[in-house]
């Protein structure tokens, strides 16, 4: 049972680094477009960044639960009743994994570039 839960780290560690560098390129990247955007008697529109910069909160808190569930994962791992971890957190983190990896596997393929990490403001 001890490969299972080193798995599971692993799993819960991709989904980690997954949710914590995106969003966080995306904002730092997309930060200035987003607080220049007006509209049309040129006030500025702060609601796209505030919208952004939630989502951006957001994505740090679900990447401390993975983080919390990766070292979790790796301290339960000889237990035999199981990690303690709920099974939603389980298959989110590694349909989530699957689903990112997969992008960005596809992406290269198709285009030579990282996915998300080759985009910029207009």
């Amino acid at each position: 049972m001890a490969i299972k839960g080193i798995l599971w780290s692993v799993v819960f560690a991709i989904t980690f680094l997954i949710y914590i560098t995106v969003p966080t390129y995306l904002i730092i990247t997309f930060w200035i477009f987003l607080n220049e955007i007006t509209d049309d008697k040129g006030r500025p529109l702060y609601t796209y960044a505030l919208l952004a910069l939630f989502a951006f909160l957001v994505a740090l808190i679900v990447s401390l639960i993975y983080f919390a569930a990766m070292v979790r994962a790796i301290i339960q791992r000889k237990n035999e009743e199981g990690l303690g971890i709920p099974n939603g957190v389980k298959i989110f983190g590694l349909i989530t994994t699957i689903i990112v990896v997969s992008l960005m596997v596809i992406w290269y393929i198709l285009f030579g570039e990282i996915a998300i990490f080759t985009w910029t403001p207009p």
